[in-house]
């Protein structure tokens, strides 16, 4: 039976919409680098980044790794601007995305049956910001800041089963990620569901189940 549903946040429950790859478009604006296609800029940064995330030896918070990411960035580039001053075009477009449509009202429902919560990769403060301007109601919040580690690492899901006080076979991972969401997940024995949205493949990561709209989980989770 499950009992506590946990939601990944970013891509799952809330949009991450264009912002990314229209902040990184000025960044390369204000340094008049318009050689350099802003979405493959940005396609480079989100390597970098989670390839910060995986390899660090002690934890440090996600605006800090941005920070890594763009130096490197601008070396790669041959970029001579001031890169902890232009990060902050990045940074500040988090706490401003918008909620799925279905989002609110799957999270209100399922919250009459079982526990709630977020699992999210993120600095605290900008998902609190997104929570509450979307109004979204959710019982308990993780981030990778709160738990002091990043997916996929097994500590992740454990610590937070630990805080819910629920067992691994009890709860269940939703996401969009199939590394972070599903791998991860399973490796700490939580059953999991790979919300689809873009129509991708699975690969060799298999999912206990597989969506395309949140609403889907009532036929899940009854």
């Amino acid at each position: 039976m499950i009992k506590a549903v946990i939601f990944d946040a970013y891509g799952t429950l809330i949009s991450t919409g264009n912002g990314s790859v229209s902040a990184a478009g000025e960044i390369l604006a204000l340094n008049e680098r318009y050689d350099i296609d802003p979405k493959e800029f940005y396609a480079r940064w989100k390597a970098f980044h989670k390839m910060h995330m995986d390899s660090l030896e002690s934890f440090v918070k996600e605006d800090k790794i941005f920070e890594i990411d763009l130096r490197e960035l601008y070396e790669i580039y041959n970029i001579s601007g001031d890169y902890k001053k232009d990060v902050h075009i990045m940074l500040d477009t988090l706490g401003k995305r918008t909620a799925f449509p279905e989002a609110r009202e799957v999270l209100e429902q399922l919250s009459l049956k079982c526990i709630i919560a977020i699992g999210s990769t993120t600095d605290t403060a900008p998902l609190l910001s997104d929570i509450k301007r979307n109004n979204l109601k959710i019982e308990k919040v993780f981030t990778s800041e709160s738990l002091c580690v990043y997916k996929p690492r097994k500590e992740f899901y454990d610590k937070i089963l630990e805080e819910l006080k629920v067992s691994a076979n009890e709860a269940l991972f939703v996401g969009d990620s199939l590394i972070d969401d599903v791998a991860g997940p399973q490796k700490a024995g939580l059953h999991t569901c790979w919300i689809n949205r873009k129509g991708g493949t699975e690969g060799d990561i298999c999912p206990d189940y597989e969506i395309k709209d949140l609403r889907e989980l009532f036929d899940i989770i009854k």
